[in-house]
């Protein structure tokens, strides 16, 4: 009895300890799937640059013609286009382009199908997000510092390019590569590794359909990783892995694990 309650305890402070993280999570999750009116597929500051600049060349055009003597209209150009030309080239400076998509080894209509019978809502969000011209905060940087993927200070991981995949299990498998100058791959290890090792999977998954994660170091010269969260199918488990260079996949370890294990790795290849 007396181990049943101490085992209890025990539970009882590591819910208790888990509950800010848990909460945080949460609401960042809930953000990542607001809903909004209307996506907008093209340049805003293109189309507003351009449309300052063509109402200013109009109006001095216009002006000059007339030798200087100007109308209402010639005014009232002049003093939109040049706050809208200034305004355009604000949000130019701000904005940041759709994330470049693939789909290797199939097409956008298979991926498609594919991710709206197995993908999650967050899947589809994140997808929808970098897909299009956003403007002032960088793509996923909520959700990178909210798993604490950015330093103090320093800027978030960017985001490079996606790619959408079927799993061997059928499943749907969206990654993303990041450029991380500030984020050693240790530290993305370091947050999929141990007890709570699907933390990742967690905070992306929807509360109705499971997600598993893995993570892969694409160069050390160019400080790239891909990151992946895929739909958990049958027979699946939810453990963080990383795929290492030859296409297998190993349990994350922390770092003081892989240390014990390289400890005792070396002592077994010295002793007799």
């Amino acid at each position: 009895a007396a181990a049943a309650a101490a085992a209890t305890a025990r539970r009882g402070a590591a819910l208790r300890a888990r509950r800010p993280l848990m909460q945080k999570e949460d609401g960042v999750r809930a953000g990542l799937v607001t809903e909004v009116p209307f996506e907008v597929r093209f340049s805003i500051g293109n189309v507003i640059s351009v449309s300052g600049f063509v109402l200013l060349a109009y109006s001095l055009g216009s002006f000059l013609l007339k030798n200087g003597q100007s109308d209402l209209v010639q005014t009232l150009g002049f003093v939109y286009a040049i706050p809208a030309l200034v305004g355009g080239l604000a949000l130019k400076y701000a904005e940041l382009p759709p994330v470049p998509l693939t789909q290797p080894g199939s097409s956008a209509a298979e991926m498609e199908a594919l991710r709206e019978s197995k993908g999650t809502k967050i899947q589809t969000k994140i997808l929808s997000d970098a897909t299009r011209f956003t403007y002032g905060d960088a793509h996923m940087e909520e959700p990178l510092r909210a798993l604490k993927l950015a330093p103090k200070g320093q800027g978030v991981p960017v985001l490079q390019s996606l790619s959408e995949s079927r799993t061997p299990a059928g499943g749907y498998a969206l990654s993303m590569v990041f450029y991380a100058p500030n984020t050693p791959y240790r530290v993305w290890k370091d947050r999929m590794a141990g007890p709570d090792g699907g933390r990742i999977a967690r905070f992306f998954g929807d509360g109705k359909k499971s997600l598993r994660a893995w993570v892969r170091l694409v160069s050390v010269k160019e400080r790239t990783v891909e990151l992946t969260i895929a739909t958990l199918e049958e027979g699946e488990e939810d453990t963080a892995l990383e795929l290492l260079k030859d296409g297998s996949f190993a349990p994350i370890l922390t770092a003081a694990a892989e240390e014990e294990a390289a400890e005792a790795a070396a002592k077994a290849a010295a002793s007799p």
